[in-house]
């Protein structure tokens, strides 16, 4: 069974080839099972390795909280708790084909040593109700996430050249391609990373909130902050939906402002700018008051894990 997961620094997305998707927090902490008579049911508490974990929501949720933003979580047990929950969240079959990315900036000097990490690998993972789920990773195929994103597309790319900004939690990626008869041909003089990413909208969100309200929002309270139009202050429910457009959209205009020094050309000299990623609408919604050749692709934030599963089929 094929399977496309997309571990973000933010969020953890995955796709079947069955049609199925999930999304949770890109968050772990070890923790423990209580025989109160309640279960858990916010996201994922799972054992593996003899370990119980509090994974995605749930680990938002505990007093210390692992959310890793180093570049050796994408080949440590932080990473393979986040595609194992994947996998049984999806309900997968035993025997899978993996898809996984790796931000631009990682993905020459990471490739194999993630394909490596994960490859062959035979694991077992228990759900909170004492069932295990075992899996045989028989191949595992690692890409660019926003080359990824390209191949979401379900209908036919015409040939031109294409930006694709795949605005992220912690990064943004922007590649340019040229499309030719089909052949996908990467511009590596037009590709980077901008170390800028929608977690910046949620830093000062909680900052505008402590400054407004005198409470502290951490990040992790925040993590589902596109969720939520209120929050709790001594009581009372508090509409943030003000606060959320204007920090949003100051983000977003300091990302394309930092992808435009960086660009060789003018977003309008592309056939087409493609957004894709969580950040997708707030970015997209600056650039389209200036500019008419910018699209945010369907099911944006799937759109990697979407195209790691086209990828796993062309045999790329």
């Amino acid at each position: 069974m094929k399977c496309g997961i997309d571990v973000g620094f933010g969020f953890t997305k995955a796709a079947s080839e069955k049609g199925k998707k999930v999304v949770f927090p890109s968050a772990v902490a070890k923790t423990f099972m209580t025989d109160v008579g309640l279960k858990p049911t916010s996201d994922y508490f799972v054992t593996y390795m003899n370990q119980t974990y509090a994974v995605g929501r749930a680990a938002t949720q505990c007093l210390i909280t692992e959310t890793s933003f180093s570049e050796e979580r994408f080949s440590t047990d932080f990473s393979k708790l986040l595609v194992l929950t994947a996998l049984m969240a999806l309900e997968c079959d035993r025997e899978v084909e993996l898809g996984l990315g790796l931000p631009l900036m990682l993905y020459p000097k990471l490739k194999e040593k993630v394909k490596d990490y994960f490859e062959f690998s035979e694991e077992i993972i228990i759900n909170s109700n004492g069932i295990a789920h075992s899996y045989h990773i028989t191949r595992c195929e690692v890409f660019p996430q926003g080359v990824g994103a390209l191949f979401s597309i379900s209908s036919p790319v015409e040939d031109g050249i294409y930006c694709i900004l795949d605005v992220g939690f912690r990064t943004t990626d922007v590649i340019v391609v040229e499309i030719r008869n089909r052949n996908i041909n990467p511009l590596l003089d037009m590709c980077f990373t901008v170390d800028k990413g929608m977690s910046l909208a949620i830093e000062r969100l909680g900052l505008m909130i402590e400054r407004k309200y005198g409470v502290s929002y951490d990040t992790s309270l925040l993590f589902d902050i596109h969720e939520r139009s209120h929050i709790s202050v001594r009581g009372r429910k508090i509409d943030i939906e003000a606060h959320k457009k204007e920090v949003f959209t100051a983000i977003a205009d300091d990302i394309v402002q930092s992808i435009s020094r960086r660009l060789q050309r003018g977003f309008d000299t592309f056939d087409a700018v493609l957004v894709a990623g969580g950040g997708a609408f707030n970015v997209a919604s600056v650039l389209q008051k200036e500019f008419e050749n910018v699209y945010v692709l369907d099911d944006s934030q799937f759109a990697n894990a979407k195209g790691y599963l086209t990828l796993l089929n062309l045999g790329v």
